[in-house]
């Protein structure tokens, strides 16, 4: 929002107002999605055939709509910041704008008009007119002068051109007037508040965003420095390294020139090619870094002058291209390393005779590389790496130590640094070692003469000692609370999905127990959810018990679509085939499996009430191997049932009771990358591990980890077992 001055035209640049084509004041400003701002005139001669067009400034292409440049978006704040001006500036007009004959006394605030006093009165009797704001000059000017916002004209609603906006609807993210409130969005639909208030809450947003863009310039010129400061020291190398060869050469010449001449232009050429491949990849890096400190500054300043002389109306108008532009410069990486060193190093040869060259050029670069190291260690046990030269022998190993050269580097899970030990095995290998003590992905890297070797990073993942890991949550309906949980899935990103049916939401967390985030789905009364799987976009997919339907999300829980509504009785568990997509659908009530595609359209279902083969009683979780194997847990036949995708009875395994291979009212059932299949054994309290079919391999848990009704599980990647704890309101994690 604009704050009050008295200095607005010495405290904006003139060249703000100033076209970047022309490099005139703007005609009719249009601004690109971009942020970058031109004249409609301008834009016209760089429009496409294709129907796209490049912004001159960052080079990005923007598709144009069927209007062409008359469709982009004007730039409202701009244009009227240039009518103030030429106002500021002696251009205001003598005569009176409606009759050019009166003397001017009086402004329309919505026509921009300066108007004479005969005017003023009809202006403000004319049907059309008469709401209109109208202010003496002085009283203007001196509005100005206080307040810029205050006199700015008012927009006007884009569907309804003779309302103005007064309200935001955040459901559509568009600014609308009262007549859109009524036809166009319905309260019951739409959630819409004052343009003031909204402007409110964004601009606290964009101070924030702002003060980050500052940061991340500071970084990005910072980095910028760094970078030119090692082209200025690769350039010494060169010139350094370019005279000793030079100076080499012309003590060896007289005895076998034409050898010489020819040994040495290949060594230049060697080095000028190393030496422009680095310059160019420095150069590369430091016109990107220049590219992203310019793209941060000219939005930081346009959304900075934008705040702080723009009316709500001019802010929310910008709104979305300004939420783009700063939500993708703020994913920019601007703290970065140099991309290439200054290591480059002529070698003479003593005896040109004997080996037939002058010397060679050497640049440690891909020299070495990591050899051998384990991925995945327990906790306590020792990491060991072994890194290794690519040539067949290391050139002067006898004179320089390998060991002096290497630089290895143990980050902890929280990036803390753990000391390695280095060995010199004299042979071209060197071995680091170290013993690690904490749980969760660590990351080993290595470099030789400060150029890191082929292979690093490395990330090793230290898992615990078996049993039970860690535990989290506790009853309750605040964030990271648990209360009547049911099933879980693991989502793309390894965190954990878990549903909780008496919360109406799912909330996610990371395997290391941090809450991640909470879905919730305002809209949608009664949300009850029992059991989500995720599709490879990433969508999530929810049985929702108390609207008995299947309800489809984004990652971030945006809502998508809804689907099966009045075609179940109670669906509870829900998993998705890897091999075609297709959503399957447990129907607790009915007894049977319902397919579905990914849109919501109906395929088949299979199963029906008994306790034959195929057949279901209470039927309540599903999961599906990367075969295509459908295993379904029976809660009253204790059993797990395995079907073809299509449905067709494969085989069975489990009965009544609580020896093994028994069951006792199973519930969450779960595959890994492996084909073993696990089970939430109830009423025994206990989850049990199977092969693909269905032959007992051990119990997961032990008796002293104290599960209570244990109800959903998944497994990792790294073949944890984390359990939904129904009884406690926790989740557990088990290592195997």
């Amino acid at each position: 929002m604009a704050a009050k001055t008295s200095k607005l035209p010495s405290e904006i640049d003139e060249n703000f107002l100033l076209c970047g084509i022309c490099y005139e004041r703007y005609k009719n400003a249009k601004i690109l999605p971009c942020l970058h701002s031109f004249c409609e005139p301008c834009l016209s001669k760089l429009a496409e055939e294709n129907g796209t067009i490049t912004c001159p400034v960052c080079r990005r292409v923007h598709e144009l709509t069927d209007s062409g440049v008359a469709g982009i978006e004007a730039n409202v704040f701009l244009n009227d910041l240039l009518v103030y001006f030429a106002e500021q500036g002696g251009d205001e007009l003598n005569k009176c704008t409606a009759c050019e004959d009166g003397k001017v006394t009086t402004r329309c605030i919505e026509c921009a008009y300066h108007i004479c006093f005969n005017c003023a009165k009809a202006h403000a009797k004319f049907p059309s007119t008469k709401s209109h704001r109208l202010l003496k000059l002085d009283e203007y000017h001196a509005a100005v002068s206080d307040d810029t916002a205050s006199v700015q004209p008012p927009a006007y609603c884009n569907a309804h051109a003779e309302y103005q906006v007064e309200f935001y609807c955040d459901t559509c993210e568009i600014a609308i007037c009262p007549k859109c409130t009524a036809l166009d969005h319905p309260q019951t639909k739409h959630q819409y508040r004052h343009v003031n208030d909204a402007a409110k809450d964004f601009a606290g947003n964009l101070s924030t965003a702002i003060e980050k863009m500052k940061v991340k310039e500071t970084e990005a010129n910072n980095s910028k420095i760094t970078a030119q400061g090692v082209l200025q020291s690769l350039d010494k190398s060169y010139q350094r390294e370019e005279e000793t060869l030079r100076k080499h050469t012309r003590q060896t010449i007289q005895e076998v020139t034409r050898l010489i001449q020819e040994d040495e232009n290949k060594l230049l050429t060697e080095l000028k090619g190393e030496y422009d491949k680095r310059k160019g990849n420095l150069t590369a890096q430091i016109k990107e870094l220049d590219i992203a400190e310019s793209d941060l500054t000219i939005t930081r300043e346009y959304v900075e002058k934008l705040m702080h002389y723009g009316n709500a109306s001019q802010l929310m108008s910008a709104k979305k291209g300004v939420d783009h532009q700063t939500e993708e410069l703020l994913k920019v990486k601007t703290q970065v390393e140099p991309v290439e060193d200054d290591y480059m190093e002529f070698r003479p040869f003593d005896d040109f005779c004997s080996d037939k060259s002058i010397g060679m050029i050497k640049f440690i670069q891909t020299v070495y590389k990591v050899d051998t190291v384990a991925r995945t260690v327990r906790v306590g046990e020792e990491i060991t790496c072994t890194i290794r030269s690519e040539e067949e022998s290391i050139l002067d190993m006898e004179k320089v130590s390998l060991s002096a050269k290497v630089e290895a580097v143990m980050k902890k899970p929280d990036g803390t640094p753990q000391e390695m030990k280095v060995k010199d095995n004299e042979n071209g290998t060197m071995t680091l070692k170290t013993r690690v003590e904490e749980v969760g992905e660590h990351e080993l890297s290595v470099s030789v003469c400060r150029k890191s070797v082929l292979g690093s990073p490395v990330r090793v993942n230290v898992i615990a000692k078996k049993g039970l890991v860690c535990k989290f949550g506790e009853s309750g309906s605040g964030v990271g609370q648990l209360h009547n949980i049911w099933g879980m899935v693991m989502m793309e990103n390894g965190d954990t999905l878990v549903g909780e049916y008496k919360n109406k939401r799912l909330q996610s967390f990371t395997v290391d127990r941090r809450h991640r985030k909470l879905f919730r789905f305002l809209n949608v009364n009664n949300f009850r959810p029992y059991d989500a799987a995720v599709s490879v976009n990433g969508n999530i997919f929810t049985t929702d018990g108390g609207n008995k339907k299947v309800i489809v999300c984004d990652e971030n829980g945006k809502l998508i679509k809804c689907f099966g509504k009045g075609q179940f009785q109670c669906p509870v568990g829900i998993a998705i085939n890897p091999l075609n997509g297709r959503v399957y659908v447990v129907d607790y009530t009915a007894h049977c499996i319902h397919i579905y595609d990914q849109e919501g359209n109906h395929i088949k279902s299979f199963g029906s009430y008994g306790s034959q083969e195929g057949q279901f009683h209470h039927p309540l979780f599903v999961c599906i191997n990367n075969t295509g194997v459908v295993y379904v847990s029976e809660y009253s036949n204790h059993r797990i049932q395995a079907f073809n995708g299509d449905g067709h009875f494969l085989y069975t395994f489990g009965s009544y009771g609580s020896g093994d291979g028994q069951l006792n009212h199973p519930r969450g059932v779960a595959v890994d990358k492996h084909g073993y299949v696990y089970v939430a054994d109830q009423s025994n309290n206990r989850i049990v591990k199977y092969e693909s079919r269905g032959q007992f391999v051990c119990r997961i848990d032990d008796v002293g980890d104290s599960l209570n009704r244990p109800i959903g599980v998944c497994v990792t990647d790294d073949d944890r077992v984390i359990v939904a704890d129904k009884g406690n309101n926790c989740i557990k994690v088990f290592a195997q």
